[in-house]
């Protein structure tokens, strides 16, 4: 939300210096539109649900001196609001079925940079998840049910007492499913070909339901452990993304090239001489698929391959009164599967295993198995 606004007013100021003796006064900063920057997405295997509501500033103070202030991107009195909206039997009338009023809170997660960090302050409103295969048998008006597919849900934003009222509206994502690899099977990241050990690039897909961007990403957690106390380490992969041209048919197909894992994994590891091993904990395959709204929004805000750099602009909110607004109300449905060592599953298999705790590129870190296949089979990587 790195909105800022900028200008050459001094540029303009040393010219008309250089051409005029007026002594006029002359407001070269102009009439500052205050204007709404908005984002939500809604999924509907959340418990919690956020809105973040900022605004736009100007003047003539320093634009980065002021985007250090917190105050400065907030309005102070905002009201936000999301409407479920069905067509309900028998007569299939559409019809508003549940309204939730959202609270403000601060969240400490904000990146330092060119805005005010770590606190945020973004709106919420709570309901439950339940598992998919098994959904109520009745869908009833309370709250804290789990968001539906097939209804609209509306947002509006009620800014500065009414002066300003912003609305959207959206449809959930749904249909979204890992296929592969099966939530069983162990990540195979190297494999032996006519005799000879090699990465392997690993299959990933998804079936897209009706989402128009994919997006696909490992998560991965490490212990490493000093003087025997284990501290967690994590990272996240971006595998790969689809979005436009680029999604065909009804499956997202990713790769997950092994030197890649591996390398990572390197690359994440503290570099400290007093840890004495680390040890693979979870690997989790998220699968994101956004909404026709949210792919319209990533692909417009895109670096631009142009000369002249002229982009344009979408956004699926608008104003009552016409005024400008910024961002996008949309969905998004995550699927998470993760893998544990355990009695029974594995994270990675044995090749794999093998080349983390003493293959070329991490054989020197450390890495040991505690799985006990590798302990029965007293494997020269097992954890003392």
């Amino acid at each position: 939300m790195k909105f800022l606004q900028f200008s050459l007013y001094s540029i303009i100021l040393t010219s008309l210096v250089l051409i005029t003796s007026c002594e006029d006064d002359i407001d070269f900063a102009g009439e500052h539109v205050e204007t709404p920057v908005l984002f939500g997405l809604l999924d509907k295997n959340d418990s919690l649900h956020y809105v973040k509501l900022t605004r736009t500033f100007g003047g003539s103070n320093n634009s980065l001196e002021v985007a250090q202030i917190e105050d400065s991107s907030y309005f102070q009195d905002a009201e936000i609001k999301i409407e479920e909206w069905a067509s309900l039997p028998p007569n299939n009338v559409f019809t508003k079925v549940r309204t939730w009023i959202l609270k403000d809170t601060v969240l400490t997660n904000k990146a330092p940079g060119a805005f005010y960090s770590p606190n945020q302050k973004v709106y919420y409103f709570k309901t439950e998840t339940f598992n998919i295969s098994n959904p109520p048998a009745v869908a009833d008006a309370n709250l804290n049910t789990a968001l539906k597919e097939d209804v609209t849900y509306k947002l509006i934003a009620t800014i500065n007492g009414g002066s300003i009222v912003v609305n959207a509206e959206t449809k959930l994502v749904s249909g979204m499913v890992i296929s592969q690899p099966s939530a069983a099977a162990s990540y195979q990241f190297v494999k032996t070909v006519a005799g000879v050990q090699q990465y392997n690039s690993l299959s990933l897909k998804a079936n897209n339901g009706n989402a128009k961007v994919v997006d696909a990403r490992m998560l991965i957690k490490f212990d490493e452990y000093f003087n025997g106390v284990p501290v967690e380490k994590s990272f996240t992969w971006k595998v790969g993304e689809l979005n436009g041209d680029q999604l065909t048919g009804a499956t997202s197909n990713f790769v997950a090239n092994g030197e890649t894992f591996y390398t990572l994994i390197k690359n994440n590891c503290t570099n400290d001489p007093t840890i004495t091993k680390r040890k693979l904990t979870s690997v989790q395959l998220i699968m994101t698929g956004g909404s026709t709204e949210l792919s319209k929004y990533i692909l417009v805000n895109q670096p631009s391959s142009s000369l002249a750099q002229n982009k344009p602009s979408y956004t699926n909110l608008s104003r009552t009164d016409g005024g400008p607004v910024i961002g996008v109300f949309s969905s998004r449905m995550t699927n998470k599967q993760e893998k544990f060592n355990t009695n029974s599953t594995v994270i990675l298999d044995n090749l794999s295993r093998k080349e983390l705790s003493i293959g070329t590129i991490t054989g020197l870190l450390m890495f040991c198995s505690d799985y006990q296949v590798d302990i029965n089979n007293g494997e020269s990587w097992v954890c003392q």
